[in-house]
């Protein structure tokens, strides 16, 4: 398996601009908190790496 770096706490646009190289089907899923505000900033929060060559990035908005 090929190094992927971990974007974990990278803004969303800097996190994709990182993995666009590595061939991988990205999924990128949203996640509130309690406040369920949206604001302008997203940060992922959680990176999964699946063996069908997919991954997923989890972002939250502060």
């Amino acid at each position: 398996m090929n190094y992927i770096p971990d974007v974990t706490g990278y803004r969303l646009e800097s996190g994709l601009h990182i993995l666009k190289e590595y061939n991988y089907e990205i999924i990128v899923r949203e996640t509130f908190g309690k406040k369920n505000v949206k604001s302008e900033e997203a940060r992922i929060v959680r990176q999964t790496i699946y063996k069908d060559n997919k991954l997923q990035l989890i972002i939250a908005y502060f």
